[in-house]
């Protein structure tokens, strides 16, 4: 016994100095965790507004490009410049025209050349290159990159070299084709890639990151204010999958793995143009010496703590859990007997308490169940069988009171006589079940009172009884037909606003010899979802659905109450056509017995 006893001390000292480590671990592993994705968050985020930015600027040029090569394929001094009969007064004011026009232009500064021709007779030009380069004519406009068979698709393709220029900058070329009938001419302008290393000059970029102008699935770094094309073989960005460690701030960012770099790439809004930098690893070196030293008190003052719990531990909770273990298994070996010395005057005492009352309660409380079992089970079936719909009666005794005021007593003893013989029905005793003959003269008793508050315009008729020795030996429960005509009544015939009738039958099931009475209404029917909630409990919150469909709702749960639950009803229903409502009783109701 001692033994054991210093094995759950020794257990319960190992234990917690384990779980206060791993806690220590956990805590230190945890915050260099959330020390790493803040900073990585940060620097993605950081990265990703000022590539917005960035993008923003250059969109602005990029639109105000765009705005003018599209002006110049539609204004009509150009057009009837470039189509038309041409005159040296003409061309002056050609020239003024697109001089005014491009003078107006924010991005003047980085339009090179603006080249209005017909390839054949006709050029025209502006731009910053004009007077820097060699002389521009129509044999020599083949030399400009992209302008032989170039077309609006090959707009911002392309970053090339001027051949006719001295400085041998890049350039974008942005083509346009001007068409007037069978005649075409090309507006071709050459933009500087000023324009973009301008934009990038005052960008904000960490140390050992890059700077990309990415175009047509070609890629440009920025170096030293120009930009350098980048090898095909050394690109080969893949797009990353795991998004949600980043929290990127908008949709339209890109992030793409480009070898062991990260790369953050945000679309410029028009063509294929992106801007991207690389994200500088997130290194948490530099902020880990001044996170070390908090890092160190916490694991220290954690470890301290575990090895104080320990030691509580071991003398709180080490004896009396072995007592309590006694204890237990003398009750799962059967012995119910009260153990005094367990009872300890704190928790683990209350625990002692609650054992011994549990030991000498366990048999009383099994059969309490049982017992409260078998009340409940009595309780639903009272409670199911007094909810049977009232309103008929109501309906009934207002039927009398019209019929005795407009009619002179025909058929008023009658109906009373039959009310009366539902009333004493449903105040007898406590017989649940009933032999089917008894059951089928309670439903002619209330089918009276119906044909006589419908004027005779319904009918029930008893079509076929597969044995008469049926309606003496099965057993049904009180007041189950009635509430399926009821239903069949206000809810499938009346709404057809014509005469009705009702046809029931009884016979045996040949696979198993249930017996199944089918009730059947030519009535207005119910589609499958209707059916389905006619035998479904209806929710609180519809407390008129309540009273809707008690009626067979109520006889369904008792016929399963009686019998069992592969007893009850079942409806098969066409919309328009009527519906059948079966009832599925034991064949032997002598070996089923009634409900206790």
């Amino acid at each position: 016994m001692s033994r054991s006893h210093r094995s759950i001390q020794a257990q319960v000292i190992i234990l917690s100095l384990a779980f206060t480590a791993l806690i220590a671990l956990s805590v230190f592993l945890a915050s260099i965790v959330s020390l790493y994705h803040s900073t990585l968050r940060a620097t993605t985020r950081s990265a990703e507004y000022n590539l917005q930015t960035l993008a923003n600027t250059l969109r602005q040029n990029v639109q105000e490009i765009d705005s003018l090569a599209d002006w110049c394929t539609v204004d009509s001094t150009l057009r009837n410049f470039v189509f038309g009969i041409r005159s040296d007064r003409q061309l002056l004011d050609v020239y003024n025209t697109l001089l005014n026009k491009y003078s107006s232009q924010y991005t003047a500064r980085y339009l090179c050349r603006l080249v209005v021709t017909d390839g054949d007779r006709q050029l025209i030009q502006q731009g910053t290159m004009v007077s820097q380069s060699q002389p521009l004519t129509l044999d020599s406009l083949d030399q400009l990159p992209g302008f032989a068979g170039g077309s609006s698709e090959d707009s911002w393709t392309m970053l090339a070299e001027d051949p006719l220029t001295y400085n041998h900058k890049l350039m974008i070329p942005v083509i346009r084709t001007m068409t007037r009938m069978q005649s075409s001419a090309k507006v071709y302008l050459m933009v500087s890639s000023d324009m973009i290393t301008d934009a990038m000059r005052d960008y904000a970029l960490n140390e050992g990151c890059d700077l990309f102008w990415l175009m047509n699935g070609s890629a440009w770094r920025l170096e030293n204010g120009a930009l350098q094309p980048v090898a095909p073989e050394d690109w080969q960005p893949e797009e990353a999958q795991d998004l949600r460690r980043y929290e990127l701030l908008d949709s339209q960012t890109r992030l793409y793995a480009c070898g062991d770099r990260t790369l953050v790439a945000y679309p410029v809004g028009y063509h294929d143009l992106y801007v991207a930098q690389t994200l500088p690893d997130a290194v948490i070196a530099e902020q880990f010496p001044d996170m070390l030293m908090p890092l160190l008190w916490a694991l220290a003052a954690i470890l301290l703590l575990g090895v104080v719990l320990a030691m509580l531990l071991r003398h709180v909770i080490a004896v009396p859990v072995q007592a309590l273990q006694e204890q237990l298994h003398r009750i799962s070996s059967g012995d119910f007997t009260a153990n005094p010395a367990i009872e300890w005057h704190n928790e683990m005492g209350d625990i002692g308490r609650g054992i011994n009352g549990l030991s000498r309660s366990v048999s009383t409380l099994m059969q309490k169940r049982l017992d409260d079992e078998l009340q409940k089970k009595d309780l639903e079936y009272r409670m199911l069988q007094n909810q049977i719909n009232p309103h008929f009666i109501y309906n009934t005794l207002n039927s009398i009171k019209w019929m005795a005021t407009i009619q002179h007593a025909p058929g008023i003893a009658e109906m009373t006589m039959a009310l009366s013989r539902l009333l004493k029905s449903v105040s007898k005793g406590s017989e649940r079940l009933v032999p089917l003959q008894e059951e089928f003269a309670l439903l002619n008793d209330y089918f009276t009172i119906q044909q006589y508050r419908y004027g005779g315009t319904i009918t029930l008729d008893v079509t076929y009884i597969e044995d008469e020795r049926l309606t003496q030996s099965c057993l049904i429960p009180r007041f189950t037909l009635q509430p399926i005509v009821e239903n069949a009544i206000f809810h499938g015939i009346e709404p057809k606003g014509c005469a009705g009738s009702i046809t029931l039958t009884v016979a045996h099931d040949p696979a198993n010899g249930d017996v199944l009475i089918d009730l059947n209404d030519d009535g207005v029917g119910m589609t499958p979802e209707q059916a389905a909630r006619a035998l479904a409990d209806p929710g609180p919150e519809d407390a008129k659905a309540k009273f809707r469909h008690v009626g067979l709702c109520n006889v369904h749960k008792r016929l399963q109450y009686s019998f069992g639950e592969s007893y009850g009803l079942s409806i098969r229903s066409t919309p328009g056509q009527g519906t059948t409502v079966e009832v599925r009783l034991p064949g032997e109701p002598e070996q089923k017995g009634e409900l206790t």
